[in-house]
């Protein structure tokens, strides 16, 4: 490890010095491109205020009294050139989302004579008040080169919501009833806040989403193509939830809260929060802390039926009622500064503490009946702490500002102290004849270390992008479990059932990735990253050993092809793995239910993926569509497999024996109607293939899911909009689940002169339940489960915000291409 380490930085040493020496040659003031006659048009687009370049802008070059005109999109570095353009007079309509659109007459005299714009400016669709108020145009849906962004501040139904909720309306991202996160299909992603991991992230997907208030997210980026400067987890992809900050100097902030009502189980949950922001010329300081309670009532009932039409077939039913409440906190400092016009530094803390509580009650009966039917309460709670501290430098250099170096690290801490009590009676007799209780105290200290380097080359249309990384993931995981009979003095504990997991995970990385335009409207991305992976684990108890090294070469490869009228097409390849997190190889056994057990496997390899993506977006006059179809394929998934032995006890346990085979189309579109009125449509249907050949088994057939969010605004104060889902059959390797649907409407008003607004919505209120059924066929064994939600109710929110500010007139730095992450959607503590 530490000789890959150690030839990693010597390579990255040598290529740093060979860029600081390609700095120092002549830069030429317009890209390169070839000209077959007339002249050529060619400027860099740039943000007026902050200075910075707006890559993939949108331009249209149309002659005076024509009815069309030449489309292109700037490169990454906002650039941008129009060849063989002929004598006449012209009109430059540049575009670009947020901004206010520009119309710049151009004259061409004479074939030949070219025209060099430099730099061109665009302001930004806000304004200086006495109050914060910014109000921009933004689509809801955004297309870029790697995925696509959803702007979440432009939607006002996500006022007073989570982020679990405000996921369900993101093209490409499926959020189940239990807040279970897929992209296209699969759940292998990864989940970044600002760019980077989160130690509320690291802990649990699912309760950070319902822990983060909406009103704190501004975009979310679904990046579905990521190159080789991305982390290589994640199948699927990546998900980027970027939070909301001030860039302006002064003092200013924002108060939230929501209140909401479960109609048909008669509770109440919510979430209220704050935020305060301070800038100065230089300095910047961020505070902002939260409470939220979740809940969640379930119904389920379980017909099982083992050894199907032999001899010995039985049939086990349970039914089981389970209520959860979790309550979080949420905190968070952060601050920057601008050493000089070319340095800035960031540092921030959080700790965002919680806990999960749940009982449940099981009803259990063995048709033909061996043993006598028995109900269990099982009653868990799931403290939590997390906190973390991140420090980053960002540094451009002044012979060429698109040159740059950003420098984090960051130390996170996940704990956890978790028990449950369960008591066990027979059905009709209230004496309780047996009692188990477990306690789990695990924990997950994560070190990260990055760095990148970019380096553009001597035509400006080209870059080389570099970085190293280092992970190094430390988790113990310590239960134990204590049994009682009737009749027993005490509780006893039970060593097969009590150990001691420790669990390292230690990951390096090196990438480079090149960027350039080819020719006319088509440019390239390739890039090629590595990563080494070492685990040891050891059960203490046990005296059980397991030692993993893996090493992944991931490459990746991109084009994007500018059409006229802002149409785009483009094509990419990548390869993405899928580590097994330790909730996949964890050895021990859980118990909690005596007829379905579960069982990590310590011997698993991670997943490796290629995804191939052919995308196609447009936009004209107030409507954007986006099209893209996609194929990925996993020759060594991680599936679960279960059998029932003669005991009637069903094991469950996870190994690399599926191949997915996925092929599906995605459909995002957005239009304004009489100016009022928004309409925004997402549409995906997969048709997916599993197969297990050492098992014998295969699944097959379609998912499709869609979304509709529409609002019009009535007056100046007032706005309804309305939203709806369907998420068809999900497609598993050795069953299925059924459809579900989620929907609500609401009502806007702005209150306290604009600087208020109170949102009151109603949702699935024509349905007070949504009922899911699962269908597995195991090795021998039938299973059926249907599952009750319930989820008609009534939410009402609001939203204040103060201050006085005006924009800084001076770039902030930001480390945008700092990413890591860690864990799947489980937890990364023992079980």
């Amino acid at each position: 490890m530490k000789n890959i380490l150690f030839s990693i930085l010597v390579c990255a040493g040598t290529y740093s010095t060979y860029a600081q020496d390609t700095d120092t040659l002549h830069q030429k003031s317009i890209m390169e491109t070839k000209r077959d006659g007339g002249s050529r048009v060619s400027g860099r687009i740039m943000d007026s205020l902050l200075a910075i370049p707006l890559e993939y802008s949108s331009l249209l070059l149309q002659q005076a009294g024509a009815q069309i005109g030449e489309g292109i999109n700037t490169d990454s570095l906002g650039q941008f050139v129009f060849n063989n353009v002929q004598p006449g007079n012209y009109i430059l309509h540049v575009h670009y989302v947020g901004y206010n659109k520009l119309e710049l007459p151009l004259t061409i005299e004479a074939s030949g004579t070219d025209l060099d714009l430099g730099m061109v400016n665009m302001s930004p669709q806000a304004a200086t008040l006495n109050e914060v108020r910014i109000v921009d145009f933004k689509d809801l849906i955004e297309q870029r080169p790697d995925g696509i962004v959803y702007n979440a501040d432009k939607d006002i139904t996500n006022k007073g919501t989570t982020a679990e909720q405000l996921l369900r309306k993101v093209p490409m991202v499926t959020v189940d009833l239990e807040g279970n996160v897929q992209m296209r299909g699969n759940g292998n992603i990864r989940v970044f806040i600002d760019n980077k991991p989160s130690t509320i992230i690291a802990a649990s997907v699912k309760d950070a989403l319902r822990q983060i208030p909406s009103d704190n997210i501004k975009t979310v980026e679904v990046i579905t193509s990521p190159g080789a400067r991305y982390d290589a987890e994640g199948a699927a992809g990546v998900i980027n939830i970027v939070t909301k900050k001030s860039l302006m100097k002064g003092i200013s902030g924002n108060i939230h809260s929501q209140l909401s009502y479960n109609a048909p189980r008669d509770f109440f949950t919510g979430n209220a929060g704050f935020n305060l922001n301070y800038r100065n010329k230089d300095f910047g300081l961020s505070l902002n802390g939260g409470y939220s309670r979740w809940r969640m009532y379930l119904e389920s009932s379980t017909e099982r039926t083992d050894f199907p039409g032999q001899a010995n077939q039985s049939k086990l039913l349970q039914q089981s009622i389970s209520d959860g409440i979790g309550d979080y906190f949420w905190s968070q400092i952060s601050a920057d500064y601008q050493i000089d016009s070319l340095q800035s530094v960031q540092a921030g803390i959080n700790y965002n503490p919680g806990q999960w509580r749940q009982d449940m009650t099981m009803q259990n009966q063995l048709q033909p009946q061996v043993v006598p039917d028995f109900e269990r309460t099982n009653s868990s709670s799931t403290p939590r702490d997390n906190a973390g501290f991140y420090a980053s430098y960002t540094r451009k250099f002044k012979n060429n500002p698109l040159r740059s170096l950003d420098v984090l690290a960051q130390y996170a801490i996940n704990s956890s102290r978790s028990r449950y009590d369960l008591f066990s009676k027979r059905t009709g007799n209230d004496v309780v004849d047996y009692r188990e209780r477990n306690t789990n105290n695990s924990n997950n200290n994560e070190l990260t270390a990055q760095i990148d380097y970019v380096q553009p080359l001597k035509n400006k249309s080209q870059k080389i992008e570099t970085g190293l990384k280092f992970i190094n993931r430390d988790i113990s995981s310590t239960y134990q479990l204590e049994l009682w009979n009737i009749g027993a003095p005490d509780f006893v504990i039970d060593p097969k059932r009590s150990n001691r997991l420790d669990y390292v995970q230690q990951v390096g990385a090196a990438y480079g990735q090149f960027s350039t335009k080819l020719w006319g409207g088509l440019s390239m991305i390739a890039g090629l990253r590595y990563e080494f992976t070492n685990i040891d684990g050891k059960q203490q108890e046990a005296n059980s050993n397991f030692n993993t090294q893996f090493n992944n070469l991931l490459p990746n490869l991109s084009f994007a092809y500018d059409l006229k009228n802002f149409s785009k097409l483009k094509l990419a390849y990548n390869q993405r793995i899928e580590r097994p997190s330790i909730f996949y190889v964890n050895p021990y056994i859980n118990y909690s239910d005596q007829y379905n057990l579960t069982q990590g496997n310590p011997l698993l390899v991670p997943e490796n993926t290629h995804n191939v993506e052919l995308g196609y977006s447009t936009f004209f006059k107030s409507t954007s569509l986006n099209f893209s179809s996609f194929y990925r394929y996993t020759g060594n998934a991680i599936e679960n497999v279960t059998s029932v032995g003669s005991d009637n006890v069903s094991r469950t346990t996870y190994q690399n024996i599926a191949r997915n085979n996925t092929i599906g189309l995605d459909f995002f579109g957005s239009t304004h109607l009489v100016g009022r009125w928004m309409i925004n449509l997402n549409a995906s249907a997969y048709y997916k293939m599993l197969k297990s050949p050492s098992l014998n088994i295969s699944n097959s057939g379609w998912q499709y899911s869609g979304n509709i969010y529409t609002s019009f605004k009535l007056s100046e104060r007032f706005s309804i909009a309305g939203y709806g889902l369907y998420n068809a059959t999900q497609i598993q390797l050795q069953g299925s689940q059924t459809s579900w649907f989620y929907y609500y409407l609401g009502l806007q008003t702005t209150v306290l002169k604009g600087k208020g607004t109170i949102t009151l919505s109603g949702e699935n209120f024509f349905h007070p339940e949504v009922k899911m059924t699962t269908n597995y066929k195991y090795q021998n064994a039938d299973y059926t489960m249907q599952t009750t939600y319930y989820g008609r109710g009534l939410r009402i929110s609001f939203n204040w915000s103060f201050g006085k500010m005006q924009f800084m007139q001076k770039k902030t730095i930001e480390n945008d291409d700092l990413k890591s992450g860690s864990g799947g959607q489980q937890s990364m503590g023992g079980q």
